[in-house]
């Protein structure tokens, strides 16, 4: 098991380089916006799947919070995902699950750093009612 030793919970120097790969700052700020609207939901995934020992799923959501913590910034989210994925990848169960937990606070900093960092993001859009397709009239 690794000690977390990452001194910033978010690195701003990782979406400036996104931005200057992409040449676009809407595209980075839309990502970053996507990322914190779907954080709570891909860490409660983690953790669920480290919890109830479905190491399948715990391996997909690390990784996917894992990649997406590295192109935001969220350094010390990046570093605890790599740790979890290492310790399922060492069938280290006990470990993986001590990392998992480690995960909830992490998100709240990152939300916090992000959000003071880029505003809150915008909400999800509401659907678009759909027209009645029944008719080509």
């Amino acid at each position: 098991m690794g000690a977390p030793t990452v001194t910033t919970v978010f690195d701003p120097s990782a979406v400036h380089r996104l931005e200057a790969d992409t040449q676009s700052e809407p595209f980075v700020r839309t990502l970053v916006g996507t990322y914190q609207r779907m954080l709570a939901p891909r860490v409660d995934r983690l953790v669920d799947a480290v919890l109830t020992s479905d190491a399948e799923q715990a391996l997909d959501a690390a990784l996917s919070l894992r990649v997406s913590s590295i192109m935001t910034g969220a350094s010390e989210l990046a570093e605890i995902a790599t740790f979890v994925l290492d310790d399922l990848r060492n069938q280290d169960l006990p470990s993986a699950r001590a990392q998992a937990l480690l995960l909830p606070a992490a998100a709240s900093r990152a939300r916090e750093a992000l959000d003071v960092y880029f505003g809150a993001p915008e909400p999800d859009p509401e659907p678009v009612a759909q027209a009645s397709t029944d008719s080509i009239r």
